[in-house]
């Protein structure tokens, strides 16, 4: 019997570089269903880097698959 192969949901975080939008990109890091396609903070994070923007307060380190990612406004 064929497994039947589901597609991620995109999903995005706004408060990104806060507590808990960093427990979030913690959660969302190989989730089964979802896929982080997108990061929003304040305009004293945005147009930088995840890593660039946030101060990382969680005790695992920050997912690498984010680190890179560009910060959008929230608006």
């Amino acid at each position: 019997m064929a497994k039947k192969i589901m597609k991620k949901m995109a999903v995005g975080i706004l408060g990104a570089t806060g507590l808990v939008g960093q427990r979030f990109v913690e959660l969302l890091e190989n989730h089964p269903w979802f896929e982080l396609k997108w990061l929003a903070a304040s305009d004293r994070s945005a147009h930088r880097k995840y890593r660039q923007a946030v101060m990382w307060r969680l005790a695992e380190s920050m997912p690498d698959n984010v680190a890179d990612m560009m910060v959008e406004e929230c608006v």
